[in-house]
């Protein structure tokens, strides 16, 4: 969670009226995507990356299949490590202006 909180994801917890449970939410915009990693448990999370003007954030359990540039679901730090590896957008720039490159 540190990792995700250090990247530049901000952490809240929401729910889930269709199923009646809490999650812990990180998401974050970075270089024209929205990233989300919904955590319901260490063994039970989903992880996806939709364009920035795609993403609902009043919504964030339910992301449209032809939407999605990529998605994940498994354990905790499984989805939200391979998250973290995916390289950026394409089209979009390497450089980073928080990290200074």
């Amino acid at each position: 969670m540190k990792l995700l909180l250090r990247s530049g994801f901000r952490r809240t917890v929401v729910r889930d009226h269709f199923t009646c449970v809490n999650a812990v939410m990180f998401r974050r915009v970075w270089r024209g995507t929205n990233e989300t990693v919904l955590a319901y448990s260490e063994s039970e999370a989903l992880a996806y990356r939709v364009a920035e003007g795609d993403a609902n954030p009043s919504d964030p359990f339910v992301v449209d299949p032809d939407l999605t540039e990529w998605q994940c679901g498994g354990e905790f730090l499984d989805v939200a490590g391979q998250l973290l590896e995916l390289p950026a957008a394409p089209g979009h720039s390497t450089f980073d202006r928080n990290s200074g490159g």
